[in-house]
């Protein structure tokens, strides 16, 4: 956060006492509020947090505001009680005007908000993201008792406590240290949980179709939310038409690809189809966001782009291979703020003719791809 943003904390710490005044942490508060209107990867690793919530505050009313692009997230999942659309105009992108003009009129005219005010405040809120519009928000909210983060997008001087943020913390982790600020000594491990019914699961056995003797099941997630994110899309189809090949010969009877993402993925997915001579199936902006998941718990191993994909496989405890490159060229800075332990692994530019190229060879990622596969 630069100069500019340090500023408006002083402002902002006299706001926070005048306006919303603070309030001692309730030894069992009626309601928390957790706010994390962000991408979709942004709110899978708020979710052990969520869970550590439900631990410390097991009479607590667990109130999670988020995008409504993400609510389908936290379907399911017991740790919440009430999930609330909050589609914030900032750090996501979900909502295309993100501008200061657009952020005043969410903040005191849209009725997201006015919703959440007539509730009559929170006793708790955590603004995961820790931000100078998170902070006027919980203000706005009349939360008594605030947790931000000091050092990234500001916001800290309106709450009673806040973690620092640091580049070498998971951001899962991140999330856990703002419960531990509330008492919770009891914190599960960084890694995203996602709830499946039994019939989520059946639909998306019938989308892979009967199981046949060692043929593999890979799903591939060939979208990323920023063109900067995306292996290029004839790498990634040269490397599935390897990986085909290599198994139909080898030792293993075959795989079976399944292509993944949203509706803006779709015409990626139908072209490397084509390229590798329909070796591959797409169902890309053909499945709603939960029969995702469930294909990803039915599958044998992940190859994504620095996606979401990525955060769901983790969750499932699935092999998976991340592929880096484009804005993600430091491999080990990406791996400690989005990694997971094994068996996930990430493959990024590992000399320097793969760095000026910007991605790492696709003889790379294919041998990754059969360590987990093998």
């Amino acid at each position: 956060m630069g100069w500019k943003g340090t500023l408006i904390e002083g402002p902002l710490a006299i706001a926070s006492r005048l306006a919303a005044p603070w309030g001692p942490l309730a030894v069992t508060p009626r309601e928390i509020l957790v706010i994390r209107p962000n991408d979709l990867g942004d709110l899978h690793t708020t979710t052990p947090a969520l869970a550590a919530l439900r631990i410390r505050f097991p009479s607590s009313r667990i109130v999670a505001a988020v995008g409504s692009w993400g609510s389908a997230v936290l379907t399911g999942n017991p740790n919440v009680d009430e999930v609330v659309e909050l589609d914030a105009p900032w750090n996501n992108k979900f909502v295309a005007d993100q501008s200061w003009r657009a952020i005043v009129k969410f903040l005191w005219r849209s009725e997201q908000v006015r919703s959440l005010c007539r509730r009559g405040g929170f006793d708790v809120g955590i603004d995961v993201l820790g931000s100078h519009v998170g902070a006027l928000l919980m203000m706005r909210l009349g939360v008594r008792y605030r947790i931000g983060v000091r050092g990234y997008r500001g916001g800290w001087s309106a709450c009673q406590r806040y973690i620092r943020f640091s580049n070498r913390v998971h951001v899962a982790r991140a999330a856990l240290n703002q419960v531990a600020l509330l008492g919770a000594t009891e914190l599960p491990d960084a890694i995203p949980q996602l709830f499946l019914s039994e019939s989520e699961r059946l639909d998306a056995e019938r989308a892979w179709g009967e199981r046949r003797p060692g043929v593999a099941r890979l799903i591939v997630g060939c979208g990323g939310g920023l063109a900067g994110k995306c292996w290029p899309i004839d790498h990634m189809a040269d490397a599935l038409a390897r990986l085909t090949r290599t198994l139909r010969r080898g030792d293993a009877s075959g795989v079976e690809v399944l292509l993944v993402g949203g509706a803006a993925d779709r015409d990626r997915g139908r072209q490397i189809v084509e390229l590798t001579g329909g070796a591959v199936r797409s169902v890309c902006g053909e499945t709603s966001l939960r029969s995702t998941f469930a294909l990803c718990a039915g599958a044998d191993a992940v190859l994504t782009n620095a996606s979401m994909l990525s955060h769901t496989a983790a969750a499932f405890r699935k092999p998976t291979v991340v592929v880096l490159g484009g804005m993600h060229q430091d491999q080990e800075a990406y791996d400690r703020l989005w990694g997971y332990p094994a068996p996930y692994r990430s493959v990024g530019p590992a000399n320097a003719a793969e760095r000026e190229r910007g991605w790492p060879a696709v003889e790379s990622v294919v041998g990754a791809v059969l360590s987990c596969l093998r």
